[in-house]
């Protein structure tokens, strides 16, 4: 028998909670004779909280977290885990995309030997949902080389061993897909097919998305930089032909008027130092943020911890 911690983050979602616990409390596997149910609210700005509170009152083993302020959901899912008690932990949303159902399968397979088991499915609340989805495993694991789990969902188990080595990382620009990733190649993978929203839209929208893979990049890979050297390099090969061309045809032939090739050239240059600047800026930014040193997160008030 085993201790199983369930560590799923709220926001703008109180009516989905009392669902999504008694989802949970339904599918708890066999061979757990002691359970958790940590849900963090990410400062929310409708009932959550409450909602988080009544439930905690029901059952002793409910436990809630609201953060004093919106630090998004990689922050809000490792305050989580990092109150996890169990000896497995598993995380999840807590809008019910991520199906309870499938605690069972996770549990199971985790119990087979390895250190960390990924909820992994290519269907998605719509088509666009699908195509953005497609769009960030291309990007991140095709054009920048990235080895990660395609199609993960942030639904996965994890074992105790693993959830201590995870809280060693203390960075704040933090993805918990690219951390986990980081700590363990003992893995497997479950098919779960995403469930659509019971009640309201989602909130991760195709920014959010963007904005994670970025992260996920400039965390696990150097690539865009050695990309930077590679177009630096090739835009220096399409100059250096255009100086060619010009050279040549001031010698043999008559000058073209200027005006054209004028202002490609600054479009395409200023395009070329905007990204340059974007993505560099980008990492000091991110380094800004970590040698602060500041407080990953301010907890506000806990319930039943």
């Amino acid at each position: 028998m085993s201790s199983l911690s369930i560590v799923a983050t709220v926001y703008n979602d109180a009516k989905i909670v009392p669902v999504l616990v008694e989802n949970i409390i339904n599918n708890i596997p066999t061979g757990v004779d002691k359970y958790e149910i940590i849900l963090v609210n990410d400062f929310s700005r409708d009932n959550s909280e409450s909602a988080i509170a009544e439930e905690c009152k029901k059952n002793p083993s409910v436990k809630g977290i609201s953060l004093s302020r919106n630090f998004g959901q990689q922050i809000a899912m490792s305050v989580g885990m990092n109150h996890a008690t169990g000896d497995f932990v598993l995380i999840m949303d807590g809008d019910m995309q991520n199906p309870p159902a499938s605690i069972p399968e996770l549990f199971n397979k985790i119990n087979e030997g390895y250190d960390i088991v990924y909820g992994v499915s290519k269907t998605r609340n719509d088509l666009w949902d699908s195509f953005t989805s497609y769009l960030f495993w291309a990007i991140l694991t095709k054009f920048f080389k990235v080895k990660i789990v395609k199609h993960q969902l942030m639904m996965k188990i994890m074992t105790k061993e693993l959830i201590e080595r995870f809280r060693e990382y203390g960075e704040i620009n933090r993805t918990v897909d690219g951390i986990v990733n980081d700590l363990s190649s003992n893995f497997s993978t479950v098919e779960i097919e995403n469930q659509k929203r019971l009640i309201g839209k989602s909130n991760y929208t195709f920014g959010k998305r963007m904005n994670l893979m970025l992260d996920m990049i400039i965390s696990l890979s150097s690539a865009p930089l050695n990309f930077l050297i590679y177009l630096g390099f090739f835009t220096f090969l399409i100059t250096l032909i255009g100086l060619i061309y010009y050279a040549c045809s001031y010698l043999f032939d008559v000058v073209p008027p200027g005006y054209t090739s004028t202002q490609l050239s600054i479009f395409f240059f200023g395009g070329l130092i905007v990204l340059i600047l974007g993505i560099i800026g980008r990492y000091l930014a991110n380094i800004y943020s970590e040698v602060r040193q500041r407080p990953l997160y301010h907890i506000k008030k806990t319930y039943n911890i």
